[in-house]
């Protein structure tokens, strides 16, 4: 374990039988992460799961016609969003797959998205003391796998916010490399009014922890490339949403009474 930041920690990990162990108890990277702290996990995935990953993604987006409608949460989608979210009033320009019914998929795109989703599962569940599968469960919370693709050019997520339950933790997985694929943009985070930037403390196989309300935002690609929805060049994650779409939104005031609810490391007292 080691402190990269302030309010920014790497965790190593191995990769065992498919499944991500961390040289810390989960119930400790839970504990660095509500303190709260941005927590950078080295999963050990191998990169090549996580290459597959993009290439099986883009090979399915070419055979499926993006999505222009409303999202229904019960399909598997891409969609390029360029628009402000009507709620929290973020702009976002970034293409995004979303795989809901990641079951129905085709064996091949399935078995290749779940070498990363499962681990991925498993480790959340872990962290959070859930036992979930993938599926679609109406009426109750259930997983939405995505796989997200920033191009160079200026793609991003305006600064936003999410209920804290019953995700808990956000994850945010690089499937490639910084300085090797994209050049520029990360995801920053709001911890006691300091700015916690991830930009170059994420490595291809990194996986961001973050306590879920926090609010955060993915910093611009370099407008010094030009912008195209075709080039496969630019930041490619995976996250794993765990919610019940048809549930109550996140508010639309940012939730800034996170500050007297969040315990620091001393147990005995509050951020103020």
């Amino acid at each position: 374990m080691k402190e990269l930041a302030k309010y920014l920690i790497r965790v190593d990990a191995q990769f065992i039988d498919g499944q991500i162990v961390p040289e810390i108890a989960p119930s400790e990277v839970m504990r660095l992460v509500n303190e709260p702290n941005i927590v950078v996990v080295r999963t050990g995935i191998p990169g090549q799961l996580l290459h597959n990953v993009i290439e099986a993604t883009r090979a399915w987006a070419a055979t499926v016609p993006p999505s222009e409608e409303a999202d229904t949460f019960d399909n598997n989608q891409h969609k390029k969003r360029l628009h402000i979210a009507k709620i929290q009033q973020a702009p976002q320009l970034f293409h995004d797959h979303t795989f809901d019914a990641i079951m129905d998929l085709d064996e091949a795109h399935r078995q290749t998205l779940l070498a990363v989703f499962d681990p991925v599962r498993q480790f959340w569940n872990s962290l959070t003391s859930n036992n979930a599968e993938f599926g679609i469960r109406k009426g109750e919370p259930y997983f939405h796998p995505q796989v997200t693709h920033y191009p160079l050019g200026g793609s991003f997520f305006g600064r936003h916010w999410h209920p804290l339950n019953p995700q808990k933790v956000g994850t945010i997985l690089a499937l490639n490399q910084y300085g090797e694929d994209y050049h520029s943009g990360g995801t920053g985070y709001v911890i006691n009014d300091h700015i916690v930037e991830t930009e170059g403390f994420q490595d291809q196989g990194d996986m961001i922890l973050f306590r879920y309300d926090l609010p955060h935002w993915v910093s611009p690609s370099s407008f010094a490339d030009r912008f195209s929805w075709d080039d496969p060049r630019g930041r490619w994650v995976s996250i794993l949403p765990f919610y019940d779409p048809w549930g109550a939104p996140a508010d639309n005031k940012e939730p800034q009474g996170w500050k007297e609810q969040i315990k620091v490391a001393n147990p005995d007292k509050v951020v103020a």
